[in-house]
Parts: structure tokens; sequence; C-alpha cells
């Protein structure tokens, strides 16, 4: 009974988290500008609005990519892009005048972080969820042997370490 309580919330934040991720992704291709215009209230240029397509297209593979249920290893190595990403548009902001638009979206990414690392830190303690076709074990594999060499201390927890 309490693993499956753990279990649902583990669905209902990766659930979320893909969801959010994958609708902000599909937002900003689709329409950058109406993006910008209610996060920063600043009309994009041409140039703007291929660079939040490109995030935008970068957030929706993230999102396909992880699924809606991921395991450990794909969570972690969301929460390490996010993390980067993050840091790269604080460079940004330092290094250019535009720092409102890539100070939001590393805010963003921050964000994006904590939710994915609040999935991994769910994730961590419970066994790898059961992938239901073949994609899904080859992101589960090929997402563990990454995290084996990216993620600090991902082989310390036993329990991990014998379960994928």
């Amino acid at each position: 009974m309490i693993r499956h309580i753990h279990a649902k919330r583990r669905t209902t934040i990766s659930t979320a988290l893909y969801v959010v991720r994958g609708a902000y992704g599909t937002l900003l291709l689709a329409s950058p500008t109406w993006v910008s215009g209610r996060l920063l209230h600043v009309r994009l240029g041409t140039r703007g609005q291929g660079v939040a397509r490109v995030l935008g297209a970068r957030q929706l593979i993230q999102a396909l990519v992880s699924g809606r249920v991921p395991g450990y290893p794909v969570l972690a190595l969301g929460v390490e892009v996010d993390l980067l990403h993050a840091a790269s548009m604080l460079a940004l902001a330092l290094a250019r005048g535009r720092r409102r638009p890539a100070l939001t979206d590393a805010l963003i990414a921050s964000a994006f972080a904590l939710a994915g690392a609040l999935a991994a830190r769910q994730a961590a303690h419970e066994p790898p969820p059961q992938p239901g076709n073949g994609m899904q074990e080859l992101r589960q594999k090929w997402a563990s042997r990454i995290a084996a060499a990216c993620v600090p201390g991902y082989l310390a927890n036993p329990v991990r370490a014998h379960t994928e």
C-alpha cells in the first residue's frame, strides 16, 4: 500500500513535469511572441523569435525523450540539462544587454530543475518503472549508462545499481 502511494506521487510529479514542459515547449515553438509578451512584456524581434523557438524545441524534445513516467537516471540527467541551461542563461545575462529575457529563462530552467530534482529524489528510492515497449527500455538503459558517467554518486545507491 505504501509503495503504491509513493509510486502514485512520483507519477504525479513526473506527469506534471512532462505536461508542463511539453506545453511550454509547444507554446514557444508555436508563438514565441505571445509567450514573450506574457512573461516579459516585450515584443521579440526576428532573431529573438528564432532563439525562443530553438529553446521551445529543446523543452519539447526533453519532454518527449523523458516520457510520462521516467526512472531515476532519466530524471537525474534532465535535472543536469536544466541546470546547465540555467547557468548558460545567467552567463548570457551577465555578458550581454538582454538581461531580462535571459534571467527569465534561467528562472524557468531552474524551476524545471527543481521539479525534476523532486521527482528524481522520489524515484531514487523506488524500483525503476517497467518499460512498456522497446523504446522505453532502450531509453532507460542508455540513461542509466550516461548517468553512471555524469551524475555524481549515481552508482553509490546499491538498490539502484542492482535494479538497473
